[in-house]
């Protein structure tokens, strides 16, 4: 049934002063926005409406100082040195932070036409990646992996369009699912092997950033391209979520199931699953860490342990922890995440186990910054017998990683620990299908690089373990009982 005019309700409160749409500038400009010029001031273009923009700067100009807030001036937005924008412009805001400048811009008499801005970034972009200057180049030997390592992906591919492709209306999911899962346990040792050798030649210049550079261009040019059509791939290159290691991604590497709908999609797929099975093993030895101090805390009388989990994702540990733990061992968990979907899959999961009455769950949608300052959110943490967390140190500088590990051992209790993983620099890790294939840069650290995070912890006992696979280590800090 319609309603009436005067019965149809608006927006309440701020809402009912009208914006235009605003939109992510890296989601909507396919991760390549714009720069914005605002007289002789240069920022990164963060979002954008039809009537105005936000935007960041990272690099502050105390010898050039900034327009104040209501200064009216030209801004441009331009693209690889081509200019997609020119108009009268109004500063609106401006705020310096600990990150850089923050500041927003209304137009004065034009619009951003958006679609026209799209269009012409991506051409712009299409034709500046031909004639732009290479990027360094690799050692042909790398060269010749590459070429292998297509021709094998290729190989499979040509063979799926030639018999397989012509059945495919024919057959149904379940059918195309088991056709995939053929021919990945038919490429997987050979798989292997390739991914250990790509990871030998990447971890020997890894640390050269040109180097890298150059290798990881072209190795965007040729594998990737190769491999994108597989979901698992796509995702991570580009990092739907606006970071890589959403917790969709995990899952993906958790469940090991073929997605997509081709039976070539679902089998490229598959190849990223078997690069990321040490998703597994990761989540599988962090439960076993957990469970194994546990049982010892059991031992001497201790029923219920108080447990948090930074950067949870799906926190799918949990099951382990209740299998590998007698029933009358009991939990109160703390999730941290940034992103709340995470948290309500992590939620959605636990209610469903079936000890779920042993576990008291709280979540905090926090990041890492606020994790780090004194605020009245942090007490959750207090007095805890294990602090762990899985995948999340890898994106911090060594600095910010000992600052992180410290923060962590302080909140645990005396006889607690702080279990951090992190994927190391090995042949037998993700190095090369990670960062080099599909752009999800991290620090891979060695076992010295591990036991460094944990060097300003004074009296701590510190030790580093391999998960089954030797592609994570963990590093286990305990805080001796006083």
């Amino acid at each position: 049934m319609s309603k009436s005019y005067e019965n149809l309700p608006g927006a309440s409160g701020k809402a009912k002063f009208f914006r235009p749409s605003r939109y992510e500038a890296a989601e909507i400009f396919s991760g390549r926005p714009p720069k914005l010029v605002f007289e002789d001031e240069t920022f990164d273009l963060d979002n954008i409406s039809a009537r105005g923009a936000g935007c960041i700067s990272r690099k502050r100009q105390d010898d050039n100082p900034y327009a104040a807030p209501g200064s009216k001036g030209v801004l441009r937005l331009t693209q690889s040195g081509r200019e997609l924008f020119l108009g009268a412009a109004r500063k609106a805001r401006h705020m310096a932070g600990p990150g850089g400048i923050s500041a927003g811009f209304e137009l004065e008499e034009n619009n951003f036409d958006l679609d026209w801005l799209i269009r012409e970034n991506a051409s712009i972009l299409a034709r500046v990646d031909k004639t732009r200057a290479e990027a360094p180049q690799p050692s042909t030997e790398y060269k010749t992996f590459c070429a292998d390592a297509s021709a094998f992906i290729g190989g499979y591919l040509q063979r799926i369009q030639q018999f397989v492709a012509p059945i495919e209306p024919t057959i149904g999911e379940n059918e195309r699912n088991e056709i995939a899962r053929d021919l990945a346990n038919s490429a997987e040792a050979e798989w292997l092997d390739i991914l250990q050798e790509g990871n030998a030649l990447t971890a020997a210049i890894h640390a050269d950033k040109q180097q890298r550079i150059g290798y990881k261009t072209y190795t965007e040019r040729t594998v990737t391209q190769m491999l994108l059509a597989g979901p698992g791939w796509a995702r991570c290159l580009f990092k739907p979520a606006g970071y890589p290691g959403d917790y969709k991604i995990m899952n993906y590497g958790y469940e090991q199931k073929p997605e997509g709908e081709r039976v070539a999609e679902k089998f490229l797929h598959l190849l990223g699953m078997i690069a990321s099975r040490a998703i597994i093993t990761r989540m599988e030895m962090v439960a076993t860490l957990i469970a194994d101090h546990a049982l010892r805390q059991t031992d001497s009388g201790k029923r219920e342990l108080s447990i948090t989990s930074v950067g949870c994702g799906p926190a799918r540990e949990l099951e382990d922890l209740l299998e590998a733990t007698p029933d009358n061992v009991t939990w109160r968990v703390t999730l941290v995440d940034q992103e709340p979907a995470a948290l309500d899959y992590a939620f959605d999961r636990v209610a469903g186990l079936k000890d779920r009455d042993r576990i008291s769950l709280t979540g905090l949608n926090i990041s890492f910054r606020e994790m780090l300052r004194p605020t009245p959110e942090n007490a959750a943490f207090a007095n805890n017998d294990v602090i762990y967390s899985s995948g999340f140190v890898d994106y911090l500088n060594p600095l910010l990683a000992q600052r992180f590990v410290k923060r962590l051992y302080d909140f645990v209790r005396p006889g607690g620990k702080v279990i951090v993983g992190n994927v190391n620099n090995r042949a037998t890790g993700m190095i090369w299908p990670l960062e080099y294939i599909t752009d999800w840069s991290l620090y891979f650290r060695n076992e010295d690089e591990m036991r460094a995070m944990a060097r300003e912890i004074p009296g701590a006992i510190v030790s580093v373990v391999p998960d089954p696979m030797d592609a994570v280590y963990f590093l286990v800090v305990e805080k001796p009982v006083a």
